[in-house]
């Protein structure tokens, strides 16, 4: 589905500005993307003497879910399209921030896809360290969905 290399991460979603917290979109397949992100004072959301909360990897995970659909878009010859994080049924982090210095990878693998509705199981890791782990709901309106595979077979 995807090309090599990957379009530079402006190209794949909609965000712009402070609120494109990704890096770069790194791997991405038919159902899975792997983003970066490095954690710097100049990061939005940065925290002095904390760092990047780590709710704040919710949309990290969205992000990357949106460039995971840009991608896949982008192959196609399409532009980004707007989608909606409708939530997570589970977030769970080890810790409280991410800290400077730190470069968050961040996956995402779809388990649901029907009708503009999707599922992805998330995990931003941190060298060897699972510090998130999270099942994020996601939807684009019906007539927007092609990106989202709606095949996963």
């Amino acid at each position: 589905m995807m090309t090599d290399p990957l379009p530079y991460i402006g190209e794949l979603v909609r965000h712009s500005g402070t609120m494109l917290l990704i890096d770069r979109l790194i791997e991405a397949s038919d159902f899975h993307a792997v983003a970066e992100v490095s954690i710097t004072e100049n990061s939005t959301f940065f925290r002095d003497g904390c760092g990047v909360p780590a709710y704040v990897g919710l949309e990290y995970l969205a992000q990357t879910i949106a460039a995971y659909d840009g991608a896949s878009r982008h192959a196609s010859g399409e532009p980004p399209e707007i989608g909606f994080l409708l939530g997570t049924r589970r977030y769970m982090a080890t810790r409280g921030y991410f800290a400077v210095g730190e470069t968050l990878h961040i996956r995402v693998d779809m388990t649901f896809n029907e009708n503009g509705m999707a599922a992805f199981d998330g995990v931003i890791r941190i060298d060897d360290d699972d510090c998130v782990i999270a099942s994020i709901n996601v939807y684009r309106p019906e007539g927007r969905a092609a990106g989202l595979r709606q095949d996963m077979s």
